[in-house]
């Protein structure tokens, strides 16, 4: 089974829509983010969470995922491996 892990990350922000005057533009930052899933994929460019795991079978073998949400690495803060209770 892939690792559970809580990631925090910093993402853009929402798009203003609509024109505006420059003068006008207030101070934006990024957004913090935490994100909690199997890490399914883990490279040097991106980490790859799943929500959901299945069994195809209806036995122990996780064979399927869904929900899968891919978060750059760069920009990631921080990892923790979390521990399941069962």
């Amino acid at each position: 089974m892939p690792e559970l892990v809580r990631i925090e990350w910093v993402d853009s922000g929402q798009p203003i829509p609509g024109w505006q005057w420059l003068s006008e533009v207030e101070a934006r930052r990024a957004h913090r983010c935490v994100s909690v899933g199997f890490l399914v994929q883990d490279d040097e460019q991106t980490k790859v969470l799943a929500p959901n795991l299945g069994a195809s079978n209806g036995g122990e073998d996780w064979d399927q995922a869904s929900g899968l949400f891919t978060i750059p690495t760069v920009a990631i803060t921080k990892i923790e491996k979390l521990t399941s209770v069962a």
